[in-house]
């Protein structure tokens, strides 16, 4: 599975992350305001991944997926999280 790209950025407001796809469109349609200050790329498998390592850059408390990581049903040996993104880092999207 391709990993993914997230980036983040600040605007006058607030900071917002997502993949480079849903930033672009954020930028096209401007839904992001103001002046728009670029923070950093992350690079990851999946979006509990990419979140955790965005608040180690954020200098934020660690970060903590949604529900109890489940092993994949695939039988590939890696975890998922199901009520999260329920990205598998090598099956991709679950459920």
């Amino acid at each position: 599975m391709p990993r993914k790209i997230y980036e983040a950025w600040m605007d006058d407001e607030s900071v917002t992350f997502a993949t480079q796809e849903a930033i672009k469109f954020q930028k096209e349609n401007n839904l992001l305001s103001g002046h728009l200050e670029f923070l950093h790329v992350i690079e990851a498998d999946t979006h509990e991944e990419a979140l955790a390592v965005h608040h180690i850059k954020m200098g934020w408390e660690p970060y903590k997926p949604v529900g109890e990581p489940k092993l994949c049903p695939n039988d590939c040996g890696f975890y998922f999280y199901p009520k999260g993104s329920s990205e598998c880092p090598r099956c991709g999207k679950i459920c």
